[in-house]
């Protein structure tokens, strides 16, 4: 059997009744709903955080799109002239 930790959370009353209510649609406890939604917001964020590691890794590497090309490539979508997607230069 998995073990967990016991946390305690405040949740503001309108979040609170949500919870409760996702809670008795699933028919889950509220403790295994706010769990979820820990797990997702964890992933995300580390996601998002390797993302923007890999970024500045490339940029410190010199791996970059001008952003005049960005621009350029942005306002010609949707247009009989579309530019291809600019390329690290």
């Amino acid at each position: 059997m998995n073990k967990t930790s016991p946390v305690s959370v405040r949740l503001h009353p309108e979040l609170s009744e949500q919870v409760t209510a996702i809670a008795a649609a699933l028919d889950r406890p509220k403790s295994w709903v706010i769990e979820q939604a820990v797990k997702d917001y964890v992933a995300l964020q580390a996601w998002q955080l390797a993302a923007i590691g890999e970024g500045i890794r490339a940029a410190d590497e010199g791996r970059l799109v001008a952003h005049e090309d960005v621009v350029a490539w942005v306002k010609s979508w949707d247009g009989p002239d579309e530019l291809p997607t600019p390329k690290c230069g």
